[in-house]
C-alpha cells in the first residue's frame, strides 16, 4: 500500500513537472536544482528524482552525468520535421488498425474530445491553452491506445511533448483551435466509414497542415499571447 502511494505522489509530480514545462516555469536549457525544486513543491527528493527519471525517457529532460538534470532544449526545424514524419507513420498505423479490426466505437469519445476543444475560449487565458492541449493529447492518444500497441504510444508521447514546447516557445501559446478541430472530425468521419485511404490521408494532411501552421507563425515572428 505504501509503494502504491509513492506511485501516485510520482505520478501527480510527473505531470507538475511536465506542465512546469510546457508552460515555461521550467524554462528550454535550464538547469534542475533538484533540492530549490523539491522545496519549492514541498515534497521529498525521491518522488522528484522518480518523475525525472520518466521525464528524461521521454527526452523532455536531459540527464548529463556530474550534472544533473535540465530541461530539453526547443527542436529546430530539421528536428520538427523529422519528428512530424514519424508522427505520420505512427498515426497512420494506428487509424488502419483501427478499421481494420472494427474498432469504430472509438469515435464516440474522439467526437467527444473534439466538442470539449471546440468550445474553449482560448483567447480568454493561459490556463484555457493548456487545456487544448491536454485535450488535443488525448485524442491522438486515444487512437495510439486503442490500436493497442504500448511501443508505439510511448514513443508517440514522448513526441507529442516536443512538437507542443515548441508551438508554445514559437508562437507564445497560439493554438489553431478551428483547424485543428476541423481537421480532427474529418479523421473521425473516415474511420466511422472505415475508408482506410481518407483516413489515411486525414492524419497526413493534419499533420502536416499543424507543421505548416506553425512554421508560418515562426516566420510571421507572432510572439505575444493575450
Amino acid at each position: 500500500m505504501e509503494e502504491q502511494g509513492r506511485g501516485m505522489v510520482a505520478d501527480t509530480v510527473y505531470d507538475l513537472l511536465k506542465e512546469m514545462i510546457f508552460d515555461w516555469r521550467l524554462t528550454p536549457g535550464q538547469k534542475i536544482n533538484i533540492s530549490n525544486l523539491s522545496k519549492e513543491m514541498n515534497i521529498s527528493s525521491i518522488p522528484l528524482r522518480e518523475a525525472l527519471s520518466r521525464l528524461h525517457s521521454t527526452k523532455l529532460v536531459i540527464f548529463e552525468p556530474n550534472k544533473g538534470y535540465r530541461v530539453s532544449e526547443i527542436l529546430d526545424d530539421n528536428e520538427m520535421l523529422q519528428l512530424l514524419e514519424a508522427r505520420i507513420l505512427i498515426e497512420k498505423h494506428a487509424v488502419v488498425n483501427i478499421i481494420r479490426n472494427k474498432l469504430t466505437h472509438i469515435t464516440e469519445e474522439l467526437i467527444e474530445i473534439t466538442k470539449e476543444m471546440t468550445g474553449l475560449d482560448v483567447s480568454k487565458s493561459y490556463k484555457e491553452v493548456l487545456k487544448f492541449v491536454h485535450l488535443d493529447q488525448q485524442f491522438h492518444s486515444a487512437l495510439l491506445k486503442e490500436a493497442n500497441n504500448t511501443f508505439l504510444l510511448e514513443a508517440y508521447e514522448g513526441m507529442y511533448s516536443h512538437f507542443h514546447i515548441a508551438r508554445f516557445y514559437r508562437v507564445r501559446g497560439g493554438v489553431d483551435q478551428t483547424e485543428a478541430t476541423e481537421e480532427h472530425m474529418e479523421i473521425v468521419e473516415a474511420i466511422k466509414t472505415r475508408d482506410i485511404y481518407r483516413a489515411e490521408m486525414a492524419v497526413k494532411n493534419h499533420i502536416k497542415d499543424a507543421k505548416n501552421r506553425l512554421l508560418e507563425k515562426k516566420r510571421d515572428n507572432i510572439y505575444s499571447f493575450s
